[in-house]
């Protein structure tokens, strides 16, 4: 008797979480729709206003991905071209090359100099660990 009684209690309890649960998966959603909307409204003022485009210039499709390539190679060659993944370095060159393109590097900063319109070398950049 004593344990159809325990489990009727624990069955109780579990329903009463379950509806708690519930409840803050509810909360969480909406918090979570509500940071997304908010995001997608600044995003989109931003686009709007061409505050995310740096001095207006598109960058050349094939600098950007020689850039790539460059990277990419630095990356393995630090390695000694052992192990690793050639696909995540390509991964983490474009992510890093594409950071560098933001912060304002174009075709066009070179061409207004003088300079030749070839990409910069880049330098080997220390690999982050985790």
């Amino acid at each position: 008797m004593a344990e159809k009684l325990t489990m009727k209690l624990l069955a109780e309890e579990l329903d009463t979480l379950r509806k708690q649960l519930t409840k803050l998966e509810t909360r969480f959603e909406r918090k979570l729709e509500t940071a997304l909307e908010k995001a997608a409204e600044k995003l989109k003022s931003r686009l709007d206003s061409g505050e995310g485009l740096r001095h207006g210039r598109a960058v050349d499709v094939d600098a950007r991905r020689r850039l790539i390539e460059q990277c990419a190679y630095l990356r393995a060659e630090r390695r000694g071209f052992v192990g690793g993944d050639p696909h995540q370095d390509w991964l983490d060159a474009e992510m890093e090359v594409d950071a560098l393109l933001l912060q304002g590097w174009t075709k066009d900063d070179t061409a207004s100099t003088g300079e030749t319109s070839e990409p910069p070398e880049l330098k080997p950049v220390r690999e982050r660990r985790i």
